[in-house]
C-alpha cells in the first residue's frame, strides 16, 4: 500500500486526500492552520469557460496538465461528485455543478457567481427568486447589518420583490453582531406571507423556504467548510524534507518525522503559507521555482516589480509551475523530485479569486491524489 503525505489543509489538500484513498492509499494529512478556504463566502466557482482556458491560457494550471476538454470535464465530474459526498458525510451538503452557474446575494444585496452551494444558500438562487415574495430578516440586536438597506438593493438591483422584516433575540450581548449568530437556531416568522425567507448566516434549523445570504470573512460559510475538512487533520508545521536520489523520503513537522512514498504539497499561496511575498516572491520549504506567466520570477529582475507597482493582483497570479503529472519545477523548468506533487492555489498562472478559484484546487487536488497513490 502506498502511503502518501499530504501538506495542507484547505480544500487543495482535503481533494488529495480524497483521491488517493480512493485510489487504496495509505493517507496522512498535515496543516499548521486553516487556509483561504476558511475565508470563503458561501459561493464556490469552479470554471466558467474550459475550452477558452486551454485555447488561450497556457500557463493556467488547468492547460499544463495536458489534457483535452473532454478528459478534464470528466476528471472534473467525478472530483466534484466524490468531494459533495464526503462533505455531506461531514455534515455540509452542497449543491450544484461545474457546468451550471447560480448567481447568489450577499448581506448586501450584492450577486455573486456560483457552481457550488451549501444546500442552505441553494434556496436563495437570484434568478429562481423573480416573481416571489422574499422576505429579508433582520436582528434589532445586530449593530453590523442592515436587512432593509439589503431588500432595498435585491429589489433595484435584481427586481426582486423583498421586504425587510425585523425580529428580536433577547439574550444577544449588548452590541451584538453577525458573528454572535452563528449556531443559534433561526427566528420564525409568526405572520409571514413570503414564499422565501432570507436569514443572515449562521443560523441552523432554516424554516422551509428559508435560505442563508452570502458573507465576506468571518463568515460562518468559511468555519463551516474549515471544520468539515479538518477532520482527521494532524495539526503541526512541517519545516524540512530529507531527500535522496531525487525523491523526498520524510518530512519533519514538529518533533515527529513522518515518512512516506508520495508527498502533495498544498500548501496554499500568501494566507496559507505556502509562498512568500515581498520583493521576489518565494516558496520557502523546498525552494521551487516560482513563476510568472511562464517565467521565473527571479529571471525577471525589475519588470515584475513595476508590473505589481501598476496592479497589486499581478503577485497573485505567480505561483509554482508543474509539469503534466504535477510534479513542481525549479527555476530551469526541470521537475525536482519524482514523488513530490504541487496542488491549489500554490500553483500560478490563474486568478484564485476568480472563476476558477475552486476549480483549480479541486481539479489538481483530485489528480495530484490520484498521482501519488499510483506512484509505486
Amino acid at each position: 500500500m502506498t502511503k502518501v503525505l499530504v501538506i495542507g489543509g484547505g480544500i487543495a489538500g482535503y481533494c488529495a486526500a480524497l483521491a488517493a484513498r480512493r485510489d487504496g492509499a495509505e493517507v496522512t494529512v498535515v496543516a499548521k492552520a486553516p487556509g483561504a478556504t476558511a475565508l470563503y463566502a458561501g459561493g464556490m466557482e469552479v470554471v466558467d469557460d474550459l475550452d477558452a482556458i486551454l485555447a488561450h491560457q497556457r500557463h493556467h494550471p488547468m492547460t499544463r496538465l495536458g489534457l483535452d476538454s473532454v478528459r478534464l470535464a470528466s476528471e472534473l465530474d467525478i472530483a466534484i461528485h466524490t468531494l459533495q459526498l464526503a462533505l455531506e458525510k461531514d455534515g455540509l451538503k452542497f449543491e450544484g455543478t461545474w457546468r451550471t452557474r447560480g448567481v447568489y446575494s450577499d448581506i448586501h444585496g450584492l450577486a455573486w457567481p456560483a457552481n457550488l452551494v451549501p444546500a442552505t444558500v441553494s434556496g436563495g438562487e437570484l434568478h429562481a427568486l423573480i416573481g416571489r415574495r422574499v422576505a429579508v430578516i433582520g436582528i434589532k440586536e445586530v449593530g453590523d447589518y442592515d436587512a432593509a438597506s439589503t431588500a432595498q438593493a435585491l429589489k433595484e438591483l435584481h427586481g426582486i420583490e423583498a421586504v425587510a422584516e425585523e425580529v428580536s433575540i433577547a439574550d444577544l450581548p449588548i452590541a451584538a453582531s453577525l458573528t454572535d449568530l452563528y449556531g443559534r437556531r433561526a427566528p420564525q416568522l409568526s405572520h409571514n406571507r413570503s414564499t422565501a425567507i432570507a436569514y443572515p448566516p449562521g443560523f441552523t434549523n432554516l424554516p422551509q423556504g428559508g435560505f442563508e445570504l452570502l458573507s465576506a470573512p468571518p463568515s460562518p460559510h468559511g468555519w463551516r467548510l474549515q471544520q468539515a475538512i479538518a477532520l482527521g487533520i494532524v495539526k503541526a508545521d512541517v519545516t524540512s524534507f530529507e531527500n535522496a536520489r531525487g525523491r523526498i523520503t520524510s518530512a519533519q513537522a514538529g518533533d515527529r518525522t513522518i515518512r512516506a512514498d508520495a508527498f502533495v504539497l498544498a500548501t496554499g499561496k500568501h494566507i496559507g503559507g505556502g509562498l512568500l511575498g515581498g520583493h521576489m516572491t518565494a516558496e520557502p520549504l523546498l525552494k521551487l521555482g516560482v513563476f510568472h506567466d511562464g517565467e521565473a520570477v527571479t529571471r525577471m529582475g525589475t519588470r515584475l516589480q513595476h508590473l505589481q507597482y501598476l496592479d497589486p493582483a499581478e503577485e497573485l497570479r505567480s505561483g509554482v509551475s508543474t509539469d503534466n503529472r504535477l510534479h513542481p519545477l525549479d527555476d530551469e523548468g526541470q521537475v525536482l523530485y519524482q514523488n513530490l506533487f504541487a496542488a491549489g492555489a500554490l500553483l500560478g498562472g490563474y486568478d484564485y479569486s476568480g472563476p476558477c478559484g475552486f476549480g483549480v484546487p479541486i481539479l489538481t487536488g483530485w489528480l495530484a491524489g490520484r498521482f501519488a497513490a499510483k506512484l509505486q
